[in-house]
């Protein structure tokens, strides 16, 4: 596949801010850069993205997207000047009311949204998204999906459940419960977060592969632009949105080379690659 002059797919730590402390996120071991993105680096990316091609945005990598203090603001500005793009929400739930999901489902642009929710029982659920309710998030998520009834609008709903030691005999009941109320249910297991995270890759992890690296772009909230959604500490940054554009960046010699190696299955140069791979599964 020749390589691609832009990114189809942004994606952007708008913020690191997170009600949750999951046991598996590196999201509370994060410093040395801005809880949130600075607005004006924010619109700085997005500007640059007008007609390059992008099919998907995405402002969330290492956060809740929702509790950015510009959520509302940013999903103005994307559609204003990449109306084109499809915009992904990945939320754990909590900070989902009626008020925020009819904030959402008002934004055209909003086509996915991803909820993360590892467990079927209030117990398990718990215990891995440390710090939330579950009777709170199973509410908001239901709400959500009652408003979207009455949406005009095609808007894809998928959950996500990390699948640990600790959960995997929830599967089950977690696959026919969500799968009569939403289009997918993934059952993904917890892959280490590059061999970081807070638990270890568990079972085939290694075999989902890359995510699409030879598309997607992905911009830590200090402007640094990483490899991909597991170098959550910046192991191999490519160059920083604020000193640089993004199209260069994209197009350096090393981002180019590191794209192409991870196609070919070469990964012992990239730092963040050897992390992931090396976990014991």
């Amino acid at each position: 596949m020749p390589s691609l002059d832009f990114p189809r797919s942004v994606l952007v730590e708008t913020t690191l801010r997170c009600p949750a402390d999951c046991v598996f996120c590196p999201n509370k071991k994060i410093t040395g850069r801005p809880v949130d993105m600075p607005w004006e680096l924010f619109t700085k990316i997005v500007d640059e993205c007008r007609g390059k091609g992008v099919t998907e945005f995405h402002p969330f990598i290492n956060g809740e997207p929702l509790a950015s203090p510009y959520i509302e603001e940013a999903l103005d500005y994307i559609y204003r000047n990449i109306p084109e793009a499809d915009v992904h929400i990945y939320t754990n739930g909590y900070l989902l009311d009626d008020s925020m999901t009819s904030m959402l489902l008002q934004h055209s642009s909003v086509r996915e949204v991803h909820f993360s929710i590892d467990g079927f029982s209030k117990q398990v659920y718990e215990q891995h998204r440390r710090g939330l309710v579950y009777e709170r998030v199973i509410d908001n998520v239901k709400g959500f999906l009652a408003q979207l009834k009455h949406h005009p609008g095609r808007v894809v709903t998928r959950v996500v459940f990390t699948m640990t030691p600790e959960n995997e005999s929830e599967v089950p009941a977690f696959r026919q419960f969500w799968g009569e109320l939403v289009d997918t249910v993934d059952v993904l297991p917890c892959d280490g977060r590059g061999g970081e995270g807070r638990l270890p890759a568990f079972m085939d992890a290694q075999q989902l592969g890359c995510f699409q690296v030879a598309e997607r772009t992905y911009i830590l909230s200090d402007g640094a632009v990483v490899l991909c959604c597991k170098d959550w500490a910046g192991y191999t940054v490519l160059g920083n949105t604020n000193d640089k554009s993004l199209h260069s960046i994209w197009n350096s010699v090393e981002y180019r080379r590191l794209r192409d190696d991870i196609s070919h299955g070469r990964i012992a140069d990239c730092e963040v690659c050897r992390r992931c791979v090396s976990d014991n599964l």
